[in-house]
């Protein structure tokens, strides 16, 4: 068979054509990808138990992607999911009657104890609510005072409306009022304590726990007026600091990434990721 220039021509100037339709259909499918992209803003309490619960949902399937990108805390939850920019977000607290009032729902996680902990030189393994009110205060600020290896006390605090702060000061009241002392460095991002727990070895904190897995130094977790900070303890109610992790939404329909991924953490799959990070599930941390 003989091919003239005629049927060369049109064989040729069809080729860029068949680019183009490619290129348009992989654009299309990379839109459509973007689409389903869930971002879960807010809170850094539950950060890094809703980062393990993403991978997990992302490697089971391939039509949704769930991010969790660095935290903005409670209130950039309920700034973007209150202008629609994210559907989901991610907070470290109940919301309070004017939030409910204004159409978020909470959809629980569970409970998460709040831990005392020490950097990775600090040889003390209990404090008492009076000690720590000590040291907070500036009243105590070297680790051999209390019985420890001697070294500076590098106190990281937090503002009066952190959802850990607020778990601690459950349990010891003056802790609300505290004013700290000069050398005390107040952060506002969970990253940020994280951080300074990692660089300094006589550093002491507080957050909860599940949260604390991002360190990647060691830590020591610190018994409270002698009880573990234990999902345990917990759950039979010798620990009462503790946080209630969830999500939050408003009312209204959830786009189909959204459901998908609340339906996975409440399936079996997602509640024994929760459990083994040491949180309790609604139903049994009630």
């Amino acid at each position: 068979m003989q091919l003239d220039a005629g049927d060369c021509s049109m064989t040729i100037s069809m080729a860029p054509w068949r680019q183009f339709v490619l290129f348009l259909l992989v654009l299309i499918g990379s839109l459509e990808v973007l689409a389903d992209d869930l971002v879960i803003p807010g809170s850094g309490n539950p950060e890094y138990i809703l980062g393990q619960l993403a991978s997990a949902f992302n490697q089971r399937q391939a039509q949704h992607r769930v991010i969790i990108p660095p935290s903005t805390g409670t209130a950039g939850a309920l700034r973007d999911v209150g202008e629609g920019t994210s559907p989901l977000g991610r907070v470290g607290r109940l919301l309070k009657d004017e939030e409910s009032r204004q159409g978020f729902i909470f959809v629980p996680l569970g409970r998460d104890p709040v831990a005392v902990v020490g950097g990775a030189g600090v040889t003390v393994r209990t404090l008492s609510a009076t000690q720590l009110l000590d040291v907070y205060s500036g009243r105590i600020t070297n680790w051999r005072e209390l019985g420890g290896k001697p070294a500076p006390i590098r106190a990281v605090g937090r503002e009066n409306s952190d959802a850990s702060r607020q778990a601690l000061t459950k349990v010891i009241k003056p802790f609300r009022d505290v004013v700290f002392g000069p050398e005390v460095k107040i952060v506002h991002l969970d990253p940020r304590l994280i951080e300074l727990l990692d660089r300094y070895p006589s550093s002491l904190g507080f957050l909860n726990r599940s949260a604390l897995a991002a360190c990647s130094s060691r830590i020591v977790l610190l018994a409270l007026d002698g009880v573990e900070p234990t999902p345990e303890n917990v759950e039979k109610g010798h620990y009462q600091a503790w946080v209630e992790l969830g999500l939050i939404h408003k009312s209204g329909g959830l786009p189909p990434a959204a459901r998908a991924f609340l339906d996975f953490v409440r399936a079996a799959e997602g509640q024994g990721i929760l459990r083994r990070h040491g949180i309790l599930p609604p139903a049994t941390g009630r």
